[in-house]
């Protein structure tokens, strides 16, 4: 049976050359082995869409494909390596790497990561942080070119200028890697800017001002745009930074999603007779809670709507209070009589 190369594309028989252009150029930018280096499933379904796309792009290929008479026998004579995925590309409007605004392929340097650690209080209020770190920035040498007067550049001798190299791992088809000599430039430097080794890029402190916003959460991400590396050469876009949400140590409070958890400490004997005692929230409010008669260790006492906002509304969680029992780690001699009195209590007694 011979590929159906309709599905391959994901377009109808019906299809007009505009749509299977459209569908082609999806799927070979998804797949593209540039994209995904040592992906041998997507080097099949690129190769794959660059085979149907041979063919329903040319009418007659197409008309022949579509006779009922040649189906089970159609021979594409498809060869990859008369096939110049990279020129197709760029005659649908699309250089080498990633997405622009107008369409373009736009190179982009590297984003970074970063981890801060935020109190309880800091991610309930909300807070700005400011902070330096270190990222590849331009040259103020070569002013981000990668070379000086005294720098010259020669055309690649290995790609023969084209950054790319191709070879074939079978007889059908022909594989593109980037050039291993001038790193897919297609150009070779000698005497390179100094200062930056001619990646046009130098390492400098940089300083970020954040804001926190009101209702953060550990795991949360935060995207600072263009905060990342810069491009080599300056050929495009800063990267992006990426800012990761920790929790600090040493809380009061246990946080559990929206919800806040403390130990309330409390004596035996409050425990036994009952009392009232007064909590702070973490928004420093004063509340008063009367522990009943009888409380054992654990008990849990709810303070609705105390607990941590949740992010993006004005709905708070829950406070919890986690009951703690405390003994005296010495008794008074009267203390010690009182306490011997009241265990031979039938009260004490029957207690299991």
């Amino acid at each position: 049976m011979a590929k159906n190369y309709y599905d391959i594309l994901g377009v109808s028989k019906t299809a007009t050359q505009d749509e299977i252009k459209k569908a082609y150029r999806q799927i070979a930018i998804k797949y593209h082995p540039d994209r995904n280096p040592g992906n041998k499933e997507a080097e099949e379904k690129f190769k794959e869409a660059a085979e149907a796309y041979s063919v329903l792009s040319d009418e007659q290929k197409r008309k022949e494909y579509d006779n009922p008479a040649t189906q089970g026998n159609f021979n594409a004579d498809f060869n990859f390596g008369d096939f110049n995925i990279d020129e197709i590309l760029k005659g649908f409007g699309f250089g080498n790497m990633g997405m622009g605004g107008n369409g373009n392929v736009v190179m982009k340097g590297s984003n970074m990561r970063m981890r801060i650690n935020l109190t309880l209080k800091e991610m309930f209020n909300g807070v700005k942080k400011t902070f330096k770190y270190k990222r590849f920035n331009k040259c103020g040498n070569c002013d981000g070119k990668g070379t000086t007067k005294d720098s010259k550049i020669e055309k690649c001798k290995k790609c023969g200028g084209t950054g790319k190299l191709y070879y074939s791992p079978t007889p059908f088809f022909q594989q593109m890697t980037t050039c291993d000599v001038c790193h897919g430039a297609g150009k070779i430097t000698t005497n390179p800017c100094p200062h930056c080794g001619g990646r046009g890029t130098v390492q400098t402190e940089q300083e970020v001002s954040v804001d926190i916003p009101k209702g953060a959460f550990p795991g949360m991400q935060l995207t600072v745009k263009g905060y990342g590396n810069a491009p080599d050469k300056m050929n495009g876009v800063f990267g992006d930074l990426f800012i990761d949400i920790l929790p600090a140590d040493g809380e009061k409070y246990r946080r559990e999603g929206n919800d806040l958890y403390f130990d309330m400490r409390i004596s035996v004997v409050d425990a036994m007779l009952g009392c009232d005692v007064t909590v702070e929230t973490i928004d420093e409010k004063k509340l008063t809670a009367k522990v009943p008669s009888g409380t054992e260790d654990g008990y849990t006492m709810r303070f609705k709507g105390y607990g941590m906002p949740v992010y993006g509304s004005n709905v708070r969680g829950d406070m919890y209070g986690v009951v703690k029992l405390v003994m005296p780690k010495h008794l008074t001699i009267t203390e010690r009589n009182t306490l011997t009195q009241l265990r031979q209590s039938e009260n004490f007694k029957n207690v299991k």
